[in-house]
């Protein structure tokens, strides 16, 4: 048993008083975080261990604890050890929203996610000092694109005329980016990072990476979502009923829903032109291939809004002749490489 291991459970026992619990390890996240769930006699916890040097514990301690005071249904941290990285949090089972999303029941699950989120983005108590998530973060997160997407998945670097586009790319997203309100923004608000409760109530995991930023972007995160995909003329509907909650709260003074759209698609795109470079990183430095078949659909997403306005239109025509092509060769390359890894097997 590793060591870490070995002092987790040790300070586990010590937390709820007995060496008698089951200790049960939980799938992986796209971090360094791993998960597991204990189950002493009836009672059931969750135990989060966060690498020192790789992740931090302490915003989602402090962010956790904020949040569950001010009433979102956050996990409760019922104990800390930072300086391994072991936090002790009540367990919200393991109903994923993605997996209860269907054309059935998404309204009633996206309407609730939409009062959280409303809920989410007037908690800003002045203790947690999130950092803003200004200009030049956003401009750091699209750099991913073109490191790890550009560069090292699809081996294509840029040119000299297509690195400009891409500067000149970047300046509009960052330009809409910082001109709309800025309140708490989860920065992952979708449906992996979602949990169903009891009474269809929607708990919130996974935001430790919480910031001050955009209020278009975690709708964008939930609407427009990696993990699944919906129609264009629902997405459509559902962000003006969330425009028409901000507007009833006082939220959106003089903006039209024709701008609050506008700053929806342009905040979007920078979301995921960032996850297509955070997903090829994932599989190239971290070796975590599993992202790859969602390129396609965060691609789709891209496309769909260089193709809707003409201060993108240089860079839509680079996706459609260069980059995406390019990338449906690389996964269908990496799909048949896996098949016959398979096959060896």
């Amino acid at each position: 048993m590793p060591t870490s291991e070995m002092d987790l459970k040790q300070w586990l026992s010590q937390q709820i008083g007995t060496e008698d619990y089951q200790y049960l390890p939980l799938p992986g996240d796209a971090s360094f975080r791993t998960y597991s769930r204990i189950i002493n006699e009836s009672q059931s916890y969750i135990v989060m261990h966060a690498p020192p040097g790789k992740e931090r514990t302490d915003e989602f301690v402090k962010i956790a604890t904020a949040w569950h005071e001010h009433g979102l249904l956050v996990p409760q941290v019922l104990a800390w050890e930072r300086n391994k990285g072991f936090v002790l949090l009540t367990d919200f089972g393991d109903d994923l929203l993605l997996a209860k999303l269907n054309p059935n029941s998404v309204d009633a699950f996206y309407n609730t996610a939409m009062k959280s989120l409303i809920h989410l983005q007037g908690t800003c108590p002045k203790a947690l000092d999130l950092p803003p998530y200004d200009a030049a973060f956003a401009l750091l997160e699209l750099s991913h694109f073109k490191e790890w997407f550009i560069n090292r998945l699809l081996n294509c670097p840029f040119s000299p005329q297509e690195a400009a586009i891409w500067e000149k790319t970047c300046d509009n997203i960052v330009h809409h980016f910082c001109e709309q309100p800025q309140v708490t923004v989860h920065r992952d608000y979708h449906s992996r990072n979602l949990m169903v409760l009891p009474n269809t109530h929607l708990g919130i995991i996974d935001f430790q990476d919480a910031m001050h930023g955009p209020i278009t972007y975690d709708i964008a995160s939930l609407l427009k979502d990696c993990y699944i995909d919906w129609r264009s003329v629902d997405v459509q509907r559902w962000l003006a009923i969330f425009y028409e909650k901000l507007k009833a709260q006082g939220k959106l003074p003089e903006i039209s829903l024709i701008q609050f759209n506008e700053w929806f698609d342009w905040v979007g795109l920078q979301r995921h032109l960032k996850v297509l470079g955070i997903f090829s990183r994932l599989n190239i430095r971290d070796n975590k291939p599993r992202y790859l078949q969602y390129l396609p659909r965060i691609m789709h997403y891209v496309l769909e809004v260089t193709g809707k306005y003409e201060a993108f239109a240089p860079f839509h025509q680079y996706l459609i002749e260069t980059a995406s092509p390019k990338m449906l060769m690389v996964l269908e390359q990496h799909n048949n490489l896996q098949g016959d890894t398979a096959k060896v097997a």
